[in-house]
């Protein structure tokens, strides 16, 4: 009488479910669904580490191949640089005979202005020498690759700033600067590091396996059954996470 007299005082008032943690270890005592969970989380984590291992390697793939592309840029960009040099060596090479040229032709012509007034004969022999010095000058400007308006200045010497042609044909080589912008080589690191975040969390899932397989197979101890359950469990969510943000951020 007494407990229906309790009921009727109190018709509303909840009824308090168990906590969560008495649930979780009720799912786990119960021998069905706790075989059945296992059987779900450990199929789970093998098909889950064979796609976090196929990303890996094709991740692995990937950064090689940048690596070998990176490593073909670094080569043709040197092999340019090099040709580049070649072209400035070789202009050096043709300024001593342009100035050479260059400085007689004009020796000769104020020698022969000089000459004019008093022996116009002299003058004009020196002037045929001097526009033949000249022409030999003007024949040599064409091959000049690197610097362009090659001239004797003042002090009779050509001006020839090696560093600066240099740079000049560097930056507008359009090849060149390509080369010089590609992020190839940012590229294969970021596969490299995508591919050994993978292959943890890979080895991350199958510690879960391990921890899954124990907790299935332990028969005598239900805390050790419990205590394998659940961290095999939270590392195979813990995996799943970090597989996510791996995919996403790298």
């Amino acid at each position: 009488m007494l407990a229906v007299v309790e009921s009727a005082a109190f018709p509303d008032e909840p009824v308090t479910s168990p906590p969560r943690a008495w649930r979780l270890r009720a799912v786990v005592r119960h021998p069905e669904r706790s075989a059945a969970l296992l059987a779900i989380l450990i199929g789970f984590a093998s098909v889950f580490s064979a796609v976090i291992a196929w990303r890996a390697s094709l991740a692995s793939i990937d950064a090689n191949r940048y690596q070998s592309l990176a490593v073909q840029q670094q080569a043709r960009q040197e092999q340019i640089e090099r040709e580049l040099e070649g072209v400035v060596e070789q202009d050096q090479r043709f300024v001593t005979d342009y100035q050479e040229h260059a400085l007689a032709a004009r020796q000769l012509q104020a020698q022969a202005d000089s000459l004019r007034a008093t022996d116009p004969v002299s003058a004009d022999t020196l002037d045929v020498e001097g526009q033949s010095e000249a022409a030999l000058a003007r024949s040599l400007e064409p091959f000049f690759m690197g610097a362009t308006g090659v001239t004797l200045d003042d002090t009779g010497s050509v001006q020839y700033d090696k560093a600066f042609v240099l740079l000049n044909l560097q930056e507008t080589n359009p090849e060149l600067r390509e080369l010089g912008t590609s992020n190839v080589s940012d590229l294969a690191d970021q596969a490299g590091a995508k591919s050994i975040d993978l292959v943890a969390v890979a080895a991350l899932v199958i510690a879960a396996l391990f921890f899954l397989t124990v907790a299935q197979v332990s028969r005598t101890r239900l805390r050790i059954k419990e205590a394998f359950f659940v961290v095999g469990g939270l590392m195979v969510v813990v995996g799943a996470v970090l597989f996510v943000l791996v995919e996403v951020v790298a």
